[in-house]
């Protein structure tokens, strides 16, 4: 106060443990029900991988998450933890199931009288997708069937997009 110091001073060091943030997500994607593989990275510490957007227990720890089998699209939830410190909130990932439906219509029966040029079978088309019919009938979503003896049809239909199929006779 009077203009003198003391001979020593002291070091104080304060050290700031920043909040970790989630720096990326990877979404996947699969075609009927199973496993999806996700992933996500963060600025600092261990990423933790959850069912909800709040609350609940860790399904587990670490880059990358192998959900259990799902058959629908499935979000799941990651933060991360350090120091002592966890991101505001969770991000979301998402485990995309893609489940392709097809029909290849109803049976129909081919007389003189009845369906004698043959019978449309199939669906409406649907944006999106292809169409591969076996029997020489083409790619059409609902072509004419015209056999000249009983005869089974298969379709596959194909999701453009995503690659994944679905048969049905």
């Amino acid at each position: 106060a009077n203009g003198c110091t003391t001979g020593s001073r002291s070091t104080v060091t304060a050290t700031v443990n920043a909040t970790p943030t989630i720096s990326g997500t990877t979404d996947a994607s699969r075609c009927d029900a199973g496993t999806v593989s996700l992933g996500a990275a963060a600025s600092a510490g261990t990423i933790n991988w959850y069912a909800a957007s709040s609350g609940g227990s860790s399904l587990g720890t670490g880059t990358s998450y192998t959900t259990g089998s799902i058959s629908s699209t499935t979000n799941y939830y990651v933060d991360a933890t350090a120091n002592g410190c966890t991101t505001g909130s969770r991000s979301t990932v998402t485990a995309t199931v893609n489940t392709v439906t097809v029909s290849a219509g109803s049976d129909f029966t081919k007389t003189c009288s009845s369906n004698a040029s043959g019978a449309a079978v199939g669906e409406s088309a649907a944006s999106g997708y292809t169409y591969a019919w076996d029997n020489s009938l083409g790619t059409s979503a609902n072509p004419t069937a015209n056999p000249s003896s009983t005869t089974t049809y298969t379709v596959t239909k194909t999701h453009t997009a995503s690659g994944c199929t679905g048969t049905d006779a």
